[in-house]
């Protein structure tokens, strides 16, 4: 989301002159358990609930529970579009309730305008403890997102990931598919085996993930410094996940990359990919859509390094921020936490495929996507099986970092230049960056 300089500084002088003191300090946890219950009676609250990243259903995930639960509070949806997005509200000071944001987006705009608050000091006042009811990896990700190692985000649901796999490719060249728990080094080779010229079709055994944060989290990479200042790339850690990326690509007459993103449509749709490493497609994309349109599939745990069994994708997860100067913060994270946490509320968005952050899962993991057909049969236990990888450290310049090094990551996986090279004008260009956007604060 591009931000323009003047809005940016007015904005964030009305954050920090007129919201300033709101939030607590602290590491978000207490002795407490569940958020206290509201009041049988109250004042009627119109809460403006902003969708800063995409909500399905807000009546089948959010409207319908908050409806019963709290009847003296009612759900304005506001949409993040032009003339509306997060620096026109700030601007104006039609400052949201709640927000609805992706957890690996937080190094964006609501970090540059200063706009989440720190939910530690309500979650005192509430008695509500984030290490009980959250993975401490979650906990600890969220954190990493300060940095001051504040709690800035409640989660609703995580996203999961796995290895998709097209059975008739697999049977078309008479080749076993794949397994659980595989290292990169074995799916890559697998891949290979597949990959060939069949007719007028390419067909392909493997492509590298949509984004590069999916390995770069697994390998706890972290874009900065211990400082949080400086560039940190040309490391031994970010060369061995290039040349992971790179190898996957790396058989006769493999064609060009033109973006990452093209593994989704090439294996859902044209079929011309065998095996998928991505978010779970359940959760994002209509699947029982595509068995019908002739799709057979199933999935596998994602790939892992050898060095770290078992250890999956980093947190990715989409939930619930406070903004700094929100008139009914007290009523906002009431309703977060009985959404974020509520038995029912939790166990029918995991049967709708918004798998629950709880840390307690496993009996709601029994009924996971129980209401998308497309999931009847599939190999869904053991990709719930993969542990949280522990999280890169924050700065609020990571964004900027992604964005360099996935440019870099697609040269190098296109053979445009050599390694050491490419993570040298990577980390070049980042403290260039870096440099920028100080001077810009």
């Amino acid at each position: 989301m591009m931000q323009k300089q003047g809005k940016a500084l007015m904005a964030a002088a009305i954050v920090t002159a007129l919201l300033a003191g709101c939030g607590g300090q602290g590491n978000g946890s207490t002795k407490g358990g569940d958020v206290q219950k509201p009041a049988e009676k109250q004042e009627p609250v119109t809460l403006k609930f902003y969708t800063m990243t995409v909500l399905d259903d807000f009546e089948k995930y959010i409207n319908q529970f908050v409806k019963k639960k709290f009847p003296h509070v009612t759900l304005q949806v506001v949409e993040n579009k032009k003339g509306s997005e997060i620096q026109d509200l700030l601007a104006t000071n039609d400052i949201p309730d709640i927000i609805w944001q992706g957890l690996t987006n937080m190094g964006g705009p609501l970090a540059d305008l200063d706009v989440p608050m720190d939910l530690t000091a309500l979650a005192k006042k509430h008695g509500f403890d984030f290490n009980s009811k959250f993975d401490a990896k979650m906990v600890d990700s969220i954190k990493s997102y300060s940095p001051k190692g504040e709690i800035l985000y409640m989660p609703y649901n995580v996203l999961v990931f796995g290895l998709h796999y097209n059975k008739d490719i697999f049977d078309k060249f008479g080749i076993a598919y794949p397994k659980d728990n595989m290292t990169w080094e074995e799916a890559i080779e697998l891949g290979k085996r597949i990959s060939r010229k069949d007719g007028d079709t390419q067909y392909i055994g493997l492509l590298p993930p949509t984004g590069l944060n999916r390995v770069q989290s697994q390998l706890s990479l972290s874009y900065v410094d211990s400082t949080g200042q400086k560039a940190a790339l040309a490391t031994d850690g970010w060369k061995r996940m290039f040349d992971i990326m790179k190898s996957i690509n790396d058989y006769p007459n493999a064609p060009q990359i033109k973006s990452f993103g093209d593994v989704r449509n090439n294996f859902l749709t044209n079929r011309t990919v065998a095996m998928m490493p991505e978010i779970l497609q359940l959760q994002n994309y209509d699947m029982a859509g595509a068995e019908k349109a002739g799709l057979r599939w199933d999935i596998v745990t994602f790939p892992s390094f050898k060095d770290k069994p078992g250890v999956g994708v980093g947190v990715f997860s989409d939930g619930f921020v406070i903004p700094k100067g929100s008139k009914n913060a007290d009523v906002a994270f009431q309703v977060m936490a009985y959404l974020s946490t509520d038995p029912d509320v939790q166990m029918e968005a995991t049967k709708n495929g918004r798998i629950t952050a709880l840390k307690d899962n496993a009996k709601m993991l029994e009924h996971a996507f129980e209401n998308n057909p497309a999931a009847k049969g599939k190999n869904l236990k053991a990709v719930f099986s993969q542990k949280y990888p522990d999280p890169i450290l924050s700065s609020p310049y990571n964004s900027s970092g992604l964005s360099t090094m996935s440019s870099k990551m697609l040269n190098y996986v296109n053979g445009k230049s050599d390694v050491n090279t490419l993570l040298k004008e990577g980390e070049e260009e980042f403290n260039k960056k870096i440099a920028e956007l100080k001077a810009k604060k």
